[in-house]
Parts: structure tokens; sequence; C-alpha cells
């Protein structure tokens, strides 16, 4: 946990596969504000748009949920890329949805209730993880908002008065998904129907050729 994979500001030299834990990508403010701009399961690569161009990463990234990953340089992932074409779409297919869900992230830290963005988190979170159960803190969690960490206290405490999660010190448990849906914003959706219609040309492709 907090382990960084790149720094805001340099170019990765890596590219990390995850095969389990939560990436986070988070933006880093000159005055010291910080957001979460996006996440990365075990559906995606870290770095992954880094091999289209020279620019330095906007953001930093690390490990907000422990796990492991297979990590290989990035100079070798571009000639990966660049050599095969089943490759280069199915990681253009991933640079699309984490283009939509970053468009939508900064949209919603900017229109949404603190509340409404919790859900949302808590949400996107778990369809990547697959577990009800997370590590997490309050003040990691106003990190993720771009928030304060009292506003996190206040709307956790609303959300487990409600029956939709239960928070103890350092752990928080989702207990009503479909409670949680209904108390995230819009951007819920719009995140996880780009996250539900990854690779499913390549699917559709080879149920074709069977």
């Amino acid at each position: 946990m907090r382990a960084v994979l790149y720094e805001q500001g340099e170019m990765p030299v890596f590219g990390f596969f995850m095969c389990s834990g939560l990436a986070s990508v988070v933006v880093t403010m000159a005055e010291g504000g910080s957001a979460e701009v996006g996440l990365v399961g075990c559906e995606g690569v870290v770095g992954a748009m880094h091999i289209l161009g020279p620019n330095p990463a906007p953001a930093e990234c690390f490990i907000q949920m422990p796990g492991s990953a297979l990590r290989i340089r990035l100079e070798d992932l571009r000639g990966f890329f660049l050599e095969s074409e089943g490759f280069r779409n199915r990681m253009l297919e991933f640079i699309q949805q984490q283009t939509v869900t970053l468009g939508q992230l900064a949209a919603c830290n900017k229109l949404h209730e603190a509340e409404q963005r919790l859900a949302r988190w808590l949400l996107m979170a778990r369809d990547r993880e697959g577990t009800d159960t997370m590590p997490m803190t309050q003040e990691f969690l106003a990190l993720m908002l771009g928030t304060r960490r009292t506003t996190v206290t206040l709307v956790a405490g609303e959300l487990q008065r409600k029956g939709l999660i239960e928070y103890t010190r350092g752990k928080m448990t989702i207990l009503s998904r479909e409670g949680l849906e209904i108390a995230a914003c819009a951007c819920y959706k719009v995140a996880k129907d780009a996250l539900d219609m990854l690779y499913q040309q390549s699917v559709a492709m080879s149920d074709g050729v069977r």
C-alpha cells in the first residue's frame, strides 16, 4: 500500500499489468490540493497512456489496495504496441476507457456532493477489486476525493447510518451495493458502462472465429 509506480512530472520507466490490488492516479496541485483522476485494477495496465508519446506523467500513481503486478519496461511495452495489431487494439481500448473515466471524474469532483462521490468511489473500487471489504482510512479517502478529512467523517457516518457501509478503523465494508448505487451520482454509471464495454470487441471477434 502506497508503493509509488510513477511520480508526477516524470516519464514512467515501467508499465504494470495489475494482477490484483488497485492503483490510484492522483493529481496534486501546486498549492497542495489533490484529487484522484483514475483507477486501475486487473482490467488494465498502469502507464498505458505513456506509450503514446513523450509527455511526462501529469499525475502520480501509487498502490492504494495491496496486490501484485507484472512489470515491463515501458520501452519494451511500446515495442509490443507497435509490432502487434491485436495487442495495440486492446491497449487502445483500455486507454479509451481510462480517458472516459478521467473526464467523468474531473466533472464529478467539481460538481457533485461528497456523499455522492464517496458512494461512486466505493462502487468503482468494488468493481475492480471484487471484494466488499477494503482497507481504507479517512485520510486516504479525503485524498482520493479531494476534500477535507472532516467532510469524509461526516459523509461516511451518514452512509453508515443509512446501513450502506460499515466503517471501522482502517477498514470499510459495503453492506448494500444497491443502496450505494442509489446514493452515487450518475458519474458511476458512465464509468461502469465504460468498464463493462472494455475488450468486448475482442471477445466478439473470438466468438466469431470459433
